[in-house]
């Protein structure tokens, strides 16, 4: 074995510097052959990925020897939980532990921190004299603003992404005024990439990596530092990420945040020069407009396949005079800022933002998707929607753009679900690292024990899934179930109109008759109703949830011990991506069912299973209420994807089970014996 490994092994030994200073931390076989392959990777070069189940500690499998290593890294998540999990808890548990300082940033996207130019311009503007609540929020990021050290809006209680005042305090790439605005020495974003900088470890996002690319290559300077090793932690939304960087889009929240800086600086900065407000109320009529013409349009989740110069199901009457619309109000506000751009840098980039949005709009109404792209539409609440061109996967970026990276640097990709085979062919294919030349993989399974902590249970007489008295069905057994769990349930569904319909049938319903407390996405922020669940207090719970629920839900202990799906999570057919994947794993002469659609389901169900245990100590049902788990040939694939639990044959055993759950929880053996 190598130095490196030898000094990780002695770390994470029972008797090492990880288990003495963290009493709890059991030794994991699994976590050890991790924290070798990362070693190796880090001594000889190359790339490794490593499917890491439930309970492995992966974080302290690539934390431990990259800090031994002494290398400068770049250490990439997926959601800004995580970020903020490495940076104020893991990261320094690891460097006490073994008493190795080390110089870490943390890194968020732009729409993370306060603007101090935009926050100016809505006291100038007076954006919140006609509403006194607003003008209250106001005051309140006000006084923040006068304290904070780092600008992230993570500090002010209360305030998350879709309040109305996130977009107006901070910036984008779009709007950033650079080198230019008045604030440049003060802002917080500018801070942040020069503590990076300086940093031998940056915690980022993938969003922030795939912009920090796109940065590169444009030929400004690269803003986080020339790292010797990528970590890539939540590898399984990659794909996802980069295609957010590649291809074209145009949104009714761009144009409307266009429209609002219009209306906004055209006047403090150009007053009596052009007419803003007819201006901005032109743009807003035109997207308006586009939204209106999606009415009637159905899709996969409101996407809609754009094959031809017309979007599936639209009227072309109707839509090409929308589209023209939008594009002569994109060309009235570009005319008139041309003229003043060079007054004041903020004009001039109101100007640039204009000229970007009819250049992508023009190309994505007057041509197909080129090779490897779909184009399509979604509309979603009938003001809200999108137009794009994505590519079908982001294998491009990595094999092509990050090819000359390669052997500059180590990269660890890692995840709980990262595929069905040892060659983890799901998620390298899809990015691309199927061509990287000495890729390792590695498949950690889960360090619990699912066969004694778990078992699973599909009810065979429940409608079909696709037939609409399904979702009544399984919410009235959700209320028995729950009602004899006394709560402790969680229900995830695959679509938010499926959650919607359980949340509906359990409150009018068998919830109401037994006094279960039922929350439902969309009643409060994703962290307020993991708050309300975990507090038992306040009564028996049923959380109900779909979307970002299926992963990065964390319950230990007994607040979850019935975890309910609804159906399979097969993606939509007639969804333009699936659908464009599909077409290409035909083309390769695969079996596209199984290649795309199978192998989405089983990770998907993979994922959302994940919540069930989250510990050693933690007992639990898994229910999926889709009996053609039973009946279709693809069934026992779909299963084998999952931890192996205890099969549960009818209900009785499923009562008994939950009986079981009740009698020997710590809360009720506490009351037994008092």
């Amino acid at each position: 074995m190598s130095e490196l490994g030898d000094a990780v092994c002695h770390a994470l030994s029972p008797g090492g510097a990880m288990a003495r200073a963290q009493v709890a931390l059991r030794e994991r076989p699994g976590q050890l052959a991790m924290a070798r392959a990362v070693a190796h990777v880090l001594e000889q070069g190359g790339s490794v990925a490593v499917e890491a189940g439930t309970g492995v500690g992966k974080t302290y499998a690539y934390l431990v020897p990259l800090l031994l290593s002494g290398k400068r890294a770049l250490l990439s998540t997926a959601t800004q939980a995580l970020q903020d999990q490495l940076f104020h808890r893991d990261i320094p548990a690891v460097t006490a532990a073994l008493g190795l300082p080390v110089r870490v940033a943390l890194l968020k996207g732009r729409s993370s921190y306060l603007c101090l130019h935009r926050l100016a311009l809505c006291q100038q503007s007076g954006a919140a004299g006609r509403d006194p609540r607003q003008g209250v929020a106001l005051e309140r990021l006000q006084r923040w603003a006068a304290v904070t050290r780092t600008g992230d809006l993570a500090e002010v209680p209360g305030l998350d992404e879709r309040s109305p005042w996130h977009r107006m305090v901070t910036s984008t790439r779009e709007n950033c005024l650079g080198s230019a605005c008045t604030q440049a020495a003060g802002c917080h974003v500018n801070r942040a990439r020069e503590q990076a900088l300086q940093a031998d470890w940056v915690v980022i996002n993938h969003h922030v990596f795939m912009a920090d690319l796109e940065l590169r290559e444009s030929g400004v300077a690269s803003l986080v530092p020339q790292a010797e090793v990528v970590v890539f932690d939540e590898a399984h939304h990659l794909d996802d990420a980069a295609k957010g960087f590649l291809g074209r889009r145009v949104s009714s929240g761009r144009l409307r945040a266009l429209a609002s800086d219009l209306a906004t600086q055209g006047p403090l900065l150009a007053s009596g020069w052009r007419p803003w407000s007819a201006l901005a109320l032109g743009l807003e009529q035109a997207a308006r407009g586009i939204a209106q013409a999606g009415q009637g349009a159905k899709g996969a989740d409101g996407r809609v396949p754009w094959r031809t110069g017309v979007p599936d199901g639209v009227e072309a009457l109707r839509w090409h005079p929308l589209a023209l619309g939008l594009d002569q109000a994109l060309g009235a506000a570009e005319d008139a800022l041309a003229a003043i751009a060079e007054h004041a840098p903020a004009l001039n980039r109101l100007w640039a933002r204009c000229q970007a949005l009819r250049r992508d709009w023009r190309v994505l109404a007057g041509e197909a998707a080129a090779p490897g792209f779909v184009r399509w539409v979604s509309w979603e609440g009938g003001r809200q929607w999108m137009a794009a061109a994505t590519p079908v996967n982001s294998a491009a970026l990595f094999a092509e753009r990050l090819h000359d990276q390669q052997n500059a640097r180590q990269w660890v990709f890692t995840s709980a679900t990262l595929g069905h085979d040892d060659s983890l062919s799901w998620f390298t294919h899809s990015v691309g690292l199927d061509t990287w030349a000495g890729l390792q993989t590695l498949r950690v399974p889960s360090a619990f024990d699912h066969a004694r902590q778990a078992a699973v249970y599909v009810p065979p007489d429940l409608p079909d899934p696709a037939d609409a008295s399904h979702t009544p069905a399984l919410a009235a057994k959700v209320a028995q179930w729950a009602a004899q769990l006394q709560g402790r349930t969680l229900v995830l569904t695959t679509t938010l109109r499926a959650a919607r319909r359980m949340a509906d049938a359990l409150m009018q319903g068998e919830g109401q008759r037994t006094a279960m407390r039922v929350l439902a996405q969309g009643m409060a922020s994703r962290r307020q109703l993991l708050e309300r669940f975990r507090d038992s207090s306040a009564g028996p719970s049923v959380l109900i949830a779909s979307a970002s629920f299926w992963e990065g839900v964390d319950l230990p202990g007994d607040a979850l011990q019935l975890l309910v799906i609804d159906k399979l999570p097969f993606a939509p057919p007639d969804d333009p991506v699936v659908s464009g994947r599909l077409e290409m794993a035909s083309a390769r002469g695969d079996n596209a069912f199984a290649a795309v659609t199978l192998a989405d389901a089983a990770m998907a169900l993979k994922q959302g299973a994940g919540r069930l245990i989250r510990s050693e100590t933690d007992r639990g049902v898994l229910v999926i209420g889709d009996r053609r788990l039973l009946s279709r040939s693809y069934g026992p694939s779909l299963l084998a994807a999952l931890p192996p639990m205890r099969w549960l044959e009818d209900e009785a055993a499923l009562a008994a089970e939950l009986d079981d759950l009740v009698l020997t929880r710590p809360s009720t053996t506490a009351r037994l014996f008092s």
